[in-house]
Order: C-alpha cells, then sequence, then structure tokens
C-alpha cells in the first residue's frame, strides 16, 4: 500500500487513476481520461488545458442558478463549520426548515417530503409510498423515459436503451406511450387526435386491473434525458381526471423539469396539475451538494400517522444537502430567475427554430423555457433518425457523438450523449441573451457535420 496521505497528483497520475481506477457512468470504458475540470463560474467551467468553455446543459440540469454562486458556497462553509450532518432520527434545524419552505413552493397541498440524495432515490421513495398508500403493486410508466439508475427507477425507465441491462425489480411494470407529437405511437396528428395518448392510459388502466391492481403512474411532465417532449397542454389535465376516476396516484418527476427550468416553479405549474407525489432533486440544490425530495400530499402523508412508513436511509435529511437547499430555493425568487428562464427559453426556441430552418439534419424542435431540444433525423420527410434507439449502448462512433465532439472541440457543453436522437440545450437559468446567442452560434457550427450524414 502506497503513503495514502501523499498520493501523486501530476496530470499523467490523475489521467491513469481515471482510466484505471474509476467508472466511467452509462459508457464503455475509456482507454483515455475525459477533460478534467479545475474551476467553474456562473455559466462557464475551465478546464486543465487552461480553456473557458461554455456549460449549455447546466451540468446536465442541475446547475441551475449557475456555477460557485458565493452566497450558497457560504452557506455551505457556514453549515460545515456547525453541523454538517446527523442521525436522522433527530432533527436538525436545516430540514425542519427545508421541509417547511418545500410545502410552500410546490404546487397545491403537497406538504409532507422524504429528503434524500438524489433523484434516483425520491423515485425510488415515491414508488414505495405508492405502494404501502394503495395497496397495489402494479406501477404504469411510460415508453422514452429516464427516472434513474437505481433498481426501481431504473425498471421505470421504459424505452432507454440503458435498461436493458437492468434486471427488472422493485415494481410490476406496465408500459403505455407518451405524448409524442413528432412521432405518434398511434399514427394520429394533433389536435383531430382527441389525446389518444391519455385515453389509451384509462383503457391500459383498465385492462391491467383497475383500481384493485394499478397503484399509480409515474410521469416526466417534460421528457428529459429522452428527448425532451412537450405534451399538448389538455395531456395533464386529463391523466389527472383519468387517475382521480380510478383512485390511482399521479406521481410527477420534476427531478429534471423542477424549480424554473421550464419557466414555472415547477412543469406541473403550466397546467394547473397538481400530482399526489412530486420528486425534485437537481434544482434542489443546483448539484453544490447531493440532494433529493419525494413530496406528497397532506392526505397522503396522514395516512402514515396510522400506517408504518416503511422507507429510510441513513443520509435522509442531510443537514448539510439541506442547508444547500435552503441558500439556493430563494435565489430563484430574489434573483428573478424563473422570470429569466420563461423570457430567455422563449428567445432561446425562437433561435433553435432558426437552424431547423437551416440544418437538413435538424427535424424538430421543441421546449419550454430554457429547456430545448433538436431532434435530428436523415430525412426531414420520413423523419428517419439519423441514430438508431440503441446506439448509445453500442461500441463504436455514430453521428450524434461526431456532433458532440464537435461541440466539445468548440468548447460547449451540451446535452448532445443521451440515449436519444435529441441534442438537448439547457443553460443555467442566469443565461443572457448574448450567452445564448453564442450558444447557438457554436451549435450551428456543429450541426454542420450532422448535415454531412442527412439525406436530401
Amino acid at each position: 500500500m502506497i503513503d495514502l496521505t501523499s498520493i501523486p497528483e501530476d496530470k499523467d497520475d490523475l489521467d491513469r487513476y481515471e482510466v484505471e481506477n474509476n467508472f466511467q457512468s452509462w459508457s464503455y470504458q475509456p482507454d483515455e481520461s475525459p477533460l478534467r475540470v479545475v474551476s467553474a463560474e456562473g455559466v462557464r467551467f475551465t478546464t486543465e488545458d487552461g480553456r473557458e468553455r461554455l456549460d449549455f446543459s447546466s451540468c446536465f440540469i442541475s446547475h441551475n442558478i449557475g456555477h460557485q454562486d458565493e452566497r450558497v458556497v457560504d452557506a455551505i462553509c457556514e453549515q460545515a463549520r456547525t453541523l454538517t450532518s446527523f442521525a436522522p432520527s433527530l432533527s436538525t434545524k436545516p430540514r425542519a426548515k427545508l421541509a417547511k419552505m418545500l410545502s410552500e413552493v410546490t404546487p397545491g397541498d403537497l406538504e409532507r417530503s422524504f429528503i434524500s440524495l438524489g433523484g434516483a432515490e425520491a423515485n425510488e421513495a415515491a414508488i414505495k409510498i405508492c405502494h404501502q398508500f394503495t395497496g397495489r403493486r402494479k406501477i404504469i410508466t411510460r415508453y422514452r423515459t429516464y427516472h434513474g439508475g437505481t433498481a426501481t427507477a431504473m425498471s421505470l425507465s421504459a424505452g432507454d436503451s440503458r435498461n436493458w441491462a437492468q434486471a427488472q425489480g422493485g415494481a410490476e411494470v406496465v408500459k403505455v406511450p407518451l405524448p409524442y407529437c413528432y412521432r405518434c405511437s398511434f399514427g394520429q396528428t394533433y389536435p383531430s387526435c382527441d389525446l389518444r395518448c391519455a385515453t389509451h392510459v384509462e383503457e391500459v388502466i383498465e385492462l391491467e386491473g383497475g383500481s384493485e391492481q394499478v397503484g399509480g403512474i409515474i410521469a416526466e411532465p417534460v421528457t428529459g434525458a429522452n428527448g425532451i417532449i412537450v405534451p399538448p397542454p389538455e395531456y395533464f389535465p386529463m391523466l389527472r381526471e383519468i387517475c382521480d376516476r380510478w383512485g390511482i396516484l399521479l406521481i410527477a418527476d420534476e427531478v429534471m423539469t423542477g424549480f424554473g427550468r421550464t419557466g414555472k416553479w415547477f412543469a406541473m405549474d403550466h397546467w394547473d396539475v397538481v400530482p399526489d407525489i412530486l420528486t425534485v432533486a437537481k434544482g434542489l440544490t443546483c448539484g453544490y451538494v447531493p440532494l433529493g425530495a419525494t413530496v406528497v400530499r397532506k392526505h397522503i402523508g396522514d395516512a402514515f400517522k396510522e400506517t408504518f412508513f416503511s422507507h429510510g436511509a441513513t443520509y435522509a435529511g442531510h443537514a448539510l444537502g439541506c442547508a444547500t437547499a435552503l441558500s439556493v430555493i430563494p435565489i430563484y425568487q430574489t434573483d428573478n430567475l424563473i422570470e429569466n428562464s420563461e423570457k430567455m427559453g422563449q428567445y432561446m426556441l425562437e433561435k433553435a427554430q432558426e437552424l431547423k430552418e437551416k440544418h437538413a439534419c435538424v427535424g424538430d424542435v421543441r421546449g419550454l423555457g430554457l429547456f430545448v431540444g433538436l431532434e435530428l433525423v436523415k430525412n426531414k420527410q420520413t423523419k428517419v433518425p439519423l441514430t438508431a434507439v440503441d446506439a448509445k449502448i453500442r461500441k463504436g462512433p455514430n453521428p450524434k457523438m461526431k456532433i458532440a465532439a464537435k461541440l466539445s472541440e468548440l468548447g460547449i457543453m451540451t446535452m448532445a450523449a443521451n440515449p436519444v436522437n435529441v441534442i438537448a440545450i439547457a443553460p443555467p437559468l442566469i443565461a443572457n441573451k448574448d450567452e445564448i446567442d453564442e450558444g447557438i452560434a457554436l451549435l450551428d457550427q456543429a450541426l454542420e457535420v450532422g448535415d454531412s450524414f442527412a439525406e436530401e
């Protein structure tokens, strides 16, 4: 064993550790170390080569308030000097205050929270609560969705090729199509479709045993990693009515869309729909310290006064994470970030539409707030995807990965290596018009690579 107090840290050493000792997420393990980040501020980050780059993904939809906000860093340091964490059977001031704050900012009568360490954990807790509250095992999920990398969350991540390697479990999963108007599973056209994607859910509920068998349905209000798919405005109100008719819980996974990303506090606010369970993470602390939360409506929380709540974790309600969230959440309000997300999001969507008109490889553009996706195709008329659905898990380059490589070369980070045929752009909510113009201009250059694979 080497001296653990003096592990070598030259560049070559660190590169070797990355290759030999670290698992890279969702990838074949590389022969070379990825770029090393040494600092970040606002909407930019700097790599070890000294180059400043533009973060046009908010570190995969987490750093909503930008990087290294001094107010949050100071709050973390202050809490660390006082109490970093304690056993969850006892209260801490940050945990108590955060639970109250979440009840204030979340929609409707969402009132009681289980505070965990991330989005996957939040969704795991949501499914357990659903099972325990309803006494039913079946959970409806939607194709082209991602709910996290843990066992149950991954089982619910239907139509995501990363799901294929996982042993399924934690719930009896039933899968339905989502409202994907660009590629409607029912061959319909909105609005003459009468929202077949919603009425189909009710048919499935009945066929799967109705209120005796089906406990809940989990859905991302705006599909994130699998395509930035925005539903028609009638979809979630209809889904709410269906769930109410059958006594089924509506679970909204707002891990990506929560806290201003779509131009509202929560995406469900766009349709005035209150879910029974809401899960959040990324924007809760903006990635400064890991944290997630599962927030339930009052009657669900109250039911566990008489029913044993069979879930928990050593780091539940972690004091340092809660203090971070207490610092982050008011910034959305004081800095008008949600209003900026709405305004700049509309501008970014307009600029992205211009890219669609210019580039042969861009078949569709859609988004809500600072959450915009560009779907890549070989042919705009036939809508043939630029890459196959399993491209993410197959070895070797593909057209979208070549676009991603070009973006990196140009000095910009987007969600271009996500599982589907969509480049997702989601800068921090502090982004201004000049920074959006800069990002769109770089994306314009990179899309020329995609055009070389498109069919005229």
